[in-house]
């Protein structure tokens, strides 16, 4: 590239003149996101970077350009904004102070997802890594660059698929999901803007992202998409794997047949009805509506097991759906070849065992069967421990909903109406509930509990979008306090400065006061120090 013109950082085009809007793409210089690397950088001794187009809690993807080829590529770089900062070089990634040891554990999944991806490079539907490489004390992944636009602005332009249309896009982006499937990798964020529309009329999946951003409970901001996330993804504990992506795939063509997803899972437990209008269920052949609505089964449990089932199921192909049957009835099975051996035990001792067995067996199915029964066994058995057992001491629940929880906790303390344990089991972003206000809680209000008993409520963090405040004029401590209340973790990094006393403020390092930071972010603000203290931070 010729440094005396000027180039669409987007596209990388000529363009006629900085400050117009490029004649190919469109995209006008407005400034690069804040933290992102400078337009210009030059990284893996080839790469140069360009916008800034998306940014979650794992990293920045940016246009770039290979300098080799002249061809445009994606490039992924790790900067969880929870954990770590821009130096202030404007290049390196700095983990915040006491956050080393998480930010390297993230840092080696991150690494480890990227060889993943590489082991199903060239899967067709899906985009491909060319390269991976550590710089600036954090890893990049470098993808195919390919021209296309996010499902949900393709709906919104030219209204809901066809079951036609459907169907001719995402057969072969299912086909593509069983393929990586097999390979143990998943994706875990399907959803209508991770699947897009070439120019040749193609889907494509893209996004790939570890899978700590894609879950809730890690210490980096989760990257959802409301109405796509399965059930499982909510929790810390449950495991995520390909009937999660089942529930994403299923969730973005209701959103291609309907213009609408369907509702947060969370909300879906409490009434999993699919609302789809009936003109769209008069074009959508028999078979179809329960295929979907099988893959969008709330409980893992229930929810279509893969997506080579999900195809057969879409296909109405009665043999195939047999032969994944038989299949996995197979798998269940014990292997081996040996012939049954003779027994040696009487016949009416043999006949004893058996029966035994047999209603050992039928007691287990039944079990299965009525789990959910009052008839269960479990529900039985429960009902004798609860006979015999001493009646404990109970307590009603009041309604804790709408209310700060740091106030109910200190009533726990004190008010013998509120005998109980508080424990957070969800803790949700809402522009509209104040931070730190209980918005659900189970038990119920009404409900009983025992007394000294845990009562478990989900707490509002507030906004997921912050402000940072001005805190020109004040005192390192004053600004970590000013920045904590807003839920910013601060960062001290130590500056000369002739015009500031020691220990104030200069101001932030990388953003300014008003800036829009996510929840949790790490800020590095420059504080006034003496030379000795002074580190290096390139």
């Amino acid at each position: 590239m010729d440094e005396n013109k000027t180039y669409c950082m987007n596209c990388f085009s000529e363009m006629d003149a900085s400050g117009e809007a490029c004649a190919h793409c469109g995209w006008k210089d407005e400034g690069q996101m804040r933290n992102a690397l400078p337009f210009g950088t030059r990284i893996g001794g080839k790469y140069l970077i360009g916008q800034a187009t998306r940014i979650n809690g794992a990293g920045i993807t940016y246009a770039a350009l290979e300098e080799n080829t002249l061809e445009k590529v994606e490039v992924r770089e790790f900067f969880p904004n929870t954990l770590a900062f821009r130096a202030l070089n404007g290049v390196s990634v700095k983990p915040a102070a006491g956050t080393e040891l998480k930010y390297e554990d993230y840092l080696s999944e991150f690494e480890r997802y990227t060889q993943k991806l590489i082991r199903v490079s060239g899967t067709k539907r899906m985009m491909s890594v060319l390269d991976t490489f550590s710089e600036n004390n954090t890893q990049y992944t470098v993808f195919t660059y390919v021209e296309s636009v996010s499902l949900r602005s393709y709906v919104e332009k030219h209204g809901p698929l066809s079951w036609a249309d459907c169907e001719r896009y995402f057969l072969p982006v299912i086909q593509s999901l069983s393929a990586i499937h097999g390979q143990n990798v998943e994706h875990l964020g399907i959803s209508p803007e991770t699947l897009r529309i070439t120019p040749d009329d193609k889907m494509i999946l893209t996004n790939f992202e570890m899978q700590s951003v894609r879950r809730a409970g890690t210490d980096l901001i989760e990257d959802i998409y409301p109405g796509c996330w399965a059930i499982e993804q909510y929790s810390k504990t449950k495991i995520c794997d390909e009937v999660t992506d089942v529930y994403g795939l299923c969730a973005s063509m209701v959103f291609a047949l309907t213009g609408t997803v369907p509702m947060e899972a969370p909300k879906r437990k409490k009434d999993p009805r699919l609302l789809i209008s009936k003109n769209v269920l008069k074009q959508l052949p028999e078979h179809v509506i329960p295929a979907i609505a099988n893959g969008l089964q709330v409980d893992a449990d229930r929810r279509t097991s893969s997506f080579s089932r999900f195809a057969a199921e879409l296909a109405a192909e009665p043999t195939v759906m047999e032969q994944i049957v038989e299949t996995e009835t197979l798998r269940s099975l014990p292997t081996g070849g040996r012939r049954p051996r003779k027994h040696g035990l009487p016949l009416p001792l043999w006949l004893l065992f058996s029966f035994v067995f047999s209603l050992v067996v039928i007691l287990a199915v039944a079990s299965v069967w009525f789990k959910d029964s009052a008839f269960s066994i479990q529900s039985i058995m429960q009902s004798i421990q609860d006979i015999n057992a001493p009646q404990a001491e109970m307590l009603e629940v009041p309604n804790l909903v709408g209310q700060d929880y740091t106030e109910i906790e200190a009533r726990t303390k004190t008010d013998a109406a509120y005998n109980f344990r508080l424990d957070i089991y969800e803790e949700i972003f809402s522009d509209t509930i104040p931070t730190g206000q209980i918005t659900t809680q189970i038990p119920l209000a009404g409900q009983t509990v025992e007394v000294g008993g845990t009562v478990r409520v989900a707490v509002s963090r507030g906004a997921k979008n912050r402000t940072l405040p001005d805190i020109s004029g004040m005192t390192a401590d004053q600004a970590k306090q000013a920045l904590e209340r807003e839920g910013f973790v601060m960062v001290s990094v130590n500056t000369l400065s002739e015009d500031v006393d020691i220990g104030s403020v200069i101001g932030y390092a990388n953003n300014e006061a008003g800036d829009a930071l996510a929840y949790g972010s790490v800020v590095a603000v420059r504080v006034s120090a003496e030379e000795s203290a002074v580190s290096d931070d390139a």
